[in-house]
């Protein structure tokens, strides 16, 4: 017997479907402004220092600005005026926004291995602690997913895009 890769992808967009059934109802009823929540914080950042209060373990972000964009899809704003333009996951979450929000100290700091696709804005590599983006307001917020497989938190992705429609920077 063969493997048959064509019904093996079938079978796991299935799985992935089923599980973001789940978290679509999740988001549904979430209300990002009543506070932080056990496995749900906000943090806002203008400072690589920051992210020492950022989980940095699996789970999926959001990142949100004032930044203003050409065509933003999203429809999730936190807080009074942040914009979400980017959504993702990661085994660890910390490591990742750094990635996005301070790209360039973060290949000085990790020369050896890499994320080779992070956010742009408007064409543009992220640093928060440097101008244009230093005169943003910048907040992460993090759900924390001990235990998580890729696959859990990529149905989290398929999810929030059914529910708040895809950020910007979350366009590749």
């Amino acid at each position: 017997m063969v493997y048959d890769i064509p019904l093996l992808l079938t079978k796991h967009k299935a799985c992935i479907n089923d599980i973001a059934n789940h978290f679509s109802d999740f988001f549904k009823n979430i209300d990002y402004s009543k506070g932080n929540k056990k496995k749900i914080k906000t943090h806002t950042l203008k400072s690589s220092n920051d992210l020492d209060s950022v989980l940095s373990g699996p789970g999926f972000y959001l990142i949100a600005t004032d930044v203003q964009t050409q065509i933003n899809p999203c429809t999730l704003t936190i807080g009074a005026n942040l914009k979400v333009v980017y959504r993702g996951h990661s085994y660890n979450v910390r490591e990742r926004i750094e990635s996005h929000l301070f790209y360039n100290s973060y290949l000085v700091k990790n020369a050896g291995r890499k994320f080779t696709v992070c956010m742009k804005l408007d064409r543009n590599n992220i640093n928060i602690d440097k101008f244009p983006y230093n005169e943003n307001q910048w907040v992460v917020v993090t759900h924390s997913m001990p235990k998580s497989t890729i696959l859990i938190r990529e149905a989290a992705e398929v999810a929030f895009d059914g529910v708040f429609e895809k950020p910007v920077g979350s366009y590749k």
